[in-house]
């Protein structure tokens, strides 16, 4: 791998990411609610979910010693990381319990529908984990696409916790759950967050993290401004959930300032960045100018040597021809035979004197044991040319050329030269060499040389820059091949200008070509000199891609500015805050006012307001508005002396070096109409929720208390014993025993159903309260649900008075049934009597003086008046 073998980030973060998921764990183990939540008012975080920070924690961390780096114990946490999260996913995909949510710890949180299985992480944690895993061992394989796809996969493990982030700082529940299964926490997601960051360093040279890893310019430009926009969108969606806790803001007023501060940072942003890049421009104006100045140096020192080299090859020239040099003749064994008179200068002897001499005496003694001296070649074309280091006779010794020959009479010709100076002089070349080549290979300023047309020399710098090594610039191709096609035309009159001597120096830029054919932009300097009597450019170059495109940017950002304020539909002023007149309008408040803009432009805004609102004009006009300030609803006049109610938003700047003031001009006139009667309206409404026997109550799709009236407040004490209050949640005082069926309505509801049904409240009193229940969706103008509505009515009067009617009807049915019995018993006695009787009158036609048949006679009519009196009392019994 081409990362470093510790990366200091990497260790923090997974000692931070073990750490926290340890205190979860202990949290979970212990039943220490604190512990659980990391951070107070939070959602607890999963015991599955603080395991697998742990697993991957740890491998994260083995990364960094080589002799644990993917080995297999960083496979087995990895794999465990992996198959927890995929286990998860599975389960909230195919709808099945696996048993691994409550393997560990039993999860004893109410149920609700944003937590439907206990213990169970977030779908989107799981998401995440798995990626990561898949990550994590795609490292373990040494291949450069396994690389790539670990990267990628460790990319959008970041995309995922990242949008998670913004749905929660900007309050989109559709960033922080996937297909509203479930949302992940927030300390959940910030940690998957720097996780998946420390993961993807550990592949910096491949996809998005290579842009914030490298050492360029672009590199450093790319982690100033994304630090700076992360920190914005962070700071931004902070202030937008304390606004809307707070209720600071209406809708309208909260999109407008965030729009404003969006500008303003933008602006700060464009201004951090234009000064740190004029920094830079800076410094390498200041470095191009130290080159051009050791380039002069150089040149000034060549043309010195040259003129030295000429003046020395013009003594050589004219000891040839005048005997000027130290010539002198040895015979074979070395003596002085002859000698000329620079001969004698040079080595402070008389010819005399030189001729009574051996060589051997002029050379210096220690020189002489390490190189003796001997005889010149027999050969008389050939020669000897070679240093020594001679003794003149103030035994000063001295660095000498000699040329030596061998004459056919074995005497030997010797012409000598002093090289003192030029000896003095290579030395200097050679360090002033040493230290341009020193500069210039280290150089971040591209350096070359051109002779006939081609690269003779270029640094490091110059060649990396078009995407070469030096090797394959220097006296390979020319000059234009490094030019795009666009530019060479110029490129080529500038070499030619300069080589030609029409000009000395040129600066220029020109677009460039890369050896792979990708084009950039290139900022040349270069002067013309004589080198080696061949005409020279030495220069250096810069290259400008990213300034070039930070110009196109700014330009680009100018004209979106300049759009922004002229095509805005709101009315945007710039007045100026000394005389109140009118310095730049665009076309929305020409058309709100009925002016053209010519007109407005001509006028002051004191011409826009009531004349005895003069005063109350200037007072607001004296405020400090250092940020975008609301200084109220204020009137204004329309060209034709109409009055209009606008909201008036302004933010003091500096424009042109004078002080200005910026400001929106809202017309509010119908909407301050609608609020009055809307309010009326909601007034009207209120009155009657208040007034009405119904109790209604409205949730959102959490089941959150959003609004409810009198009469849900009064249910709600009398029979849950609670005071309710917006933002609660139904599950916290509905009765437990009931709350499933609800649930089950409510989804139903939620769906687009409506539901009714009625449902009874045992009393204290033993009695019973029943109501009757309404569930219907809340839906805006497109269908869509973002809300349940509930009624609730009291019906037990009506079920009472049912009752009641249901107990009567029971009753005289039993009635009925028992005069229907007692008739039946009674007809049954009252037959046999009657029979008798029946049968003793015809016994008393046939013998009417039979006195023991008339006594039978008289106790069966006795019998049957018995009988008769016995149903009327049974019938008087019911009857009651």
């Amino acid at each position: 791998m081409d990362h470093p073998q510790k990366n200091r980030t990497v260790i923090i973060i997974s000692i931070i990411t073990i750490a926290i998921g340890v205190i979860v764990i202990l949290g979970w183990v212990f039943k220490m609610q604190v512990l659980q939540s990391i951070v107070p008012a939070f959602e607890p975080m999963r015991f599955n979910t603080a395991l697998c920070y742990v697993l991957f924690g740890c491998a994260l961390m083995l990364t960094q010693y080589p002799a644990w780096k993917y080995g297999i114990a960083f496979v087995i946490l990895s794999l465990l990381g992996t198959l927890i999260g995929l286990i998860t996913l599975s389960q909230n995909l195919f709808h099945f319990d696996a048993g691994i949510d409550q393997l560990f710890v039993m999860d004893h949180i109410k149920l609700s529908r944003s937590y439907p299985f206990p213990g169970r992480m977030a779908f989107n944690a799981a998401v995440s984990f798995s990626l990561l895993g898949l990550g994590f061992l795609a490292l373990t394989i040494k291949s450069r696409i396994f690389r790539v796809i670990s990267q990628c996969l460790f990319h959008i493990v970041t995309i995922l916790s990242a949008i998670a982030l913004i749905g929660y700082l900007y309050g989109v529940s559709l960033f922080d759950s996937l297909f509203y299964v479930s949302s992940m926490a927030t300390h959940s997601a910030v940690l998957i967050f720097i996780l998946s960051i420390a993961a993807s360093l550990l592949n910096p040279s491949i996809g998005v993290t290579r842009l914030f890893t490298g050492k360029l310019v672009g590199n450093q430009m790319a982690k100033r401004l994304f630090t700076l926009m992360l920190l914005m969108v962070i700071i931004f969606g902070s202030f937008r959930v304390q606004t809307q806790h707070l209720q600071a803001f209406t809708l309208d007023i909260g999109i407008s300032l965030l729009a404003v501060c969006f500008l303003l940072v933008s602006l700060l942003l464009i201004w951090n960045t234009a000064n740190w890049l004029n920094k830079i421009d800076k410094q390498r104006s200041e470095a191009e100018a130290e080159v051009k100045l050791m380039n002069t140096g150089l040149e000034k020192r060549v043309e010195e040597r040259s003129a030295e080299f000429k003046k020395s090859e013009e003594k050589y020239r004219s000891l040839i021809e005048h005997a000027s040099d130290a010539i002198y003749v040895l015979d074979y064994n070395g003596n002085f035979i002859d000698v000329n008179a620079s001969m004698c200068k040079m080595m402070g002897y008389s010819r005399e004197e030189l001729l009574q001499l051996n060589v051997e005496e002029i050379i210096d003694p220690e020189e002489l044991k390490t190189d003796p001296v001997t005889h010149g070649p027999r050969d008389p074309i050939q020669s000897v040319i070679r240093e020594r280091r001679l003794i003149r006779k103030d035994r000063s010794i001295f660095d000498a050329e000699i040329n030596v020959k061998m004459f056919a009479d074995d005497r030997i010709l010797v012409i000598a030269r002093d090289i003192t100076g030029r000896k003095k002089m290579e030395a200097e070349l050679r360090e002033a060499e040493l230290k341009f080549r020193t500069i210039a290979e280290k150089s971040m300023v591209g350096v070359y040389i051109v002779q006939n047309g081609k690269f003779v020399y270029v640094n490091p710098r110059f060649a990396g820059v078009f995407g070469y090594e030096p090797g394959e610039v220097i006296n390979t191709f020319p000059v234009e091949t490094i030019i795009h096609e666009s530019y060479r035309a110029i490129t080529t009159e500038n070499v030619r200008a300069r080589m030609a001597g029409e000009v000395e120096s040129v600066h220029y830029e020109a677009m460039g070509k890369r050896k792979d054919g990708t084009t950039n932009w290139v900022e040349f300097y270069g002067s013309r000199a004589i080198i080696g009597e061949e005409p020279t450019i030495i220069g250096s170059m810069i290259d400008i891609t990213e300034r070039k495109r930070a110009e196109e940017q700014l330009r680009s950002s100018e004209q979106k500015y300049k759009l922004l304020f002229d095509s805005n539909p709101l009315p945007l002023w710039m007045i100026s805050k000394d005389d109140l007149s009118v310095i730049a309008v665009n076309e929305a408040a020409a058309n709100l006012y009925g002016y053209t803009q010519e007109e407005l432009l001509q006028m002051k805004v004191s011409q826009l307001r009531p004349e005895e609102d003069f005063e109350e004009q200037l007072e607001r006009h004296r405020r400090n508005a250092s940020s975008a300030t609301d200084l109220g609803v204020v009137r204004h006049l329309r060209k034709d002396g109409t009055i209009m109610s606008i909201q008036l938003i302004a933010h003091d700047i500096i424009f042109n070096g004078m002080s200005v003031r910026l400001s929106l001009t809202n017309d509010v006139t119908e909407k301050l109409k609608a609020e009055e009667s809307l309010q009326k309206s909601e007034a009207n409404l209120q009155t009657i929720l208040n007034t009405t026997d119904t109790a209604y109550a409205l949730f959102d799709m959490d089941l959150q208390v959003l609004a409810f009236n009198q009469k849900a407040n009064e249910f709600v004490k009398e029979q849950a014993h609670h005071t309710p209050g917006k933002g609660d949640r139904l599950s916290d005082y509905f009765p437990p025993e009931r709350f499933p069926q609800f649930v089950q309505f409510a989804r139903e509801v939620l769906e687009g159903n409506n539901i009714n049904y009625e449902i009874d409240y045992p009393q204290d009193d033993g009695t019973i309260n029943w109501y009757y229940v309404r569930l219907f969706p809340i839906t805006n103008d497109n269908k869509e649900i973002f809300g349940m509505m509930m009624a609730l009515y009291d019906i037990s009067e009506r079920k009472n008075a049912e009752q009641d009617l249901k107990n009567a009807y029971e009753r005289i049915q039993s009635h009925i049934n028992n005069i229907k019995d007692m008739a039946w018993k009674q007809s049954h006695l009252v037959r046999s009597p009657l029979a008798n009787l029946k049968a003793l009158a015809v016994m008393l036609k046939d013998h009417p003086t039979d006195a023991k048949v008339l006594e039978h006679f008289q106790t069966e009519l006795n019998r049957l008046d018995d009988i008769i009196h016995e149903m009327a009392e049974q019938a008087s019994d019911h009857g009651v």
